[in-house]
């Protein structure tokens, strides 16, 4: 869809922002995972959003293994989908529903890491968490291109507490979210964050002006 005016208003995060933050959690997760080489750990990107940003985190962890072990690793891969928001108005502001969820991708006695794009009210890895503990996971993880905690509602934070890294004793709850940026309060697109499907491929991440969200509803 073109628009006569750039739909951009402000660049919040660059390229070089976002290369940052894939290291960052790349190497959380490493430290946390890599002694055991990854044994029943399977990975499980949110789709569609995340699929840059877990692209980018898995080849960063192949590499890893690569430089200290100097062995291939067949990290197990495989993918979630969920729908988390509707009903968006010109502000970015709306109500959120989490429909249905499908896990592609046996994860019954084995550590899950879900890779997501964006963390914000939590409704959707909260629910991802429920599906993913039913479905027989030993536990979860989350790796999370964005946080928007400043949206967080207080009963999935207190959820987080219950359903994140329950294995680990209590001091190392925090553990289980590994964040690549802590987000501003704006409704962002790029890098795999989309509105109304448009603007995944931004190779950074962007705030849209009001005009552009207006035009797409």
């Amino acid at each position: 869809m073109k628009l006569r005016e750039h739909p951009i208003s402000r660049v919040l995060y660059s390229h070089e922002d976002i290369a940052s933050a894939v290291e960052n959690v790349a190497s959380a997760i490493h430290a946390r995972f890599g002694t055991t080489q990854y044994e029943n750990v399977i990975f499980l990107p949110c789709m569609t959003g995340a699929m840059f940003f877990a692209s980018d985190v898995m080849r960063r962890l192949h590499q890893m293994l690569l430089e200290e072990e100097e062995v291939i690793v067949d990290l197990e891969l495989g993918s979630c989908v969920a729908t988390s928001y509707e009903n968006v108005n010109a502000s970015g502001v709306g109500s959120e529903k989490v429909k249905n969820v499908h896990v592609k991708g046996n994860v019954r006695g084995k550590t899950v890491v879900v890779i997501e794009d964006i963390v914000d009210t939590g409704n959707t890895l909260v629910t991802l968490c429920d599906t993913l503990y039913a479905q027989g996971a030993k536990d979860v993880h989350c790796a999370t291109l964005l946080n928007k905690q400043a949206r967080r509602r207080e009963e999935n934070t207190k959820a987080f507490e219950r359903l994140l890294a329950r294995e680990n004793d209590a001091e190392s709850k925090e553990e289980g979210l590994y964040i690549g940026i802590e987000c501003e309060d704006e409704f962002v697109v790029g890098f795999g964050l989309d509105y109304n499907g448009a603007y995944r491929g931004l190779p950074y991440i962007g705030v849209l002006t009001e005009k552009a969200i207006r035009e797409m509803i």
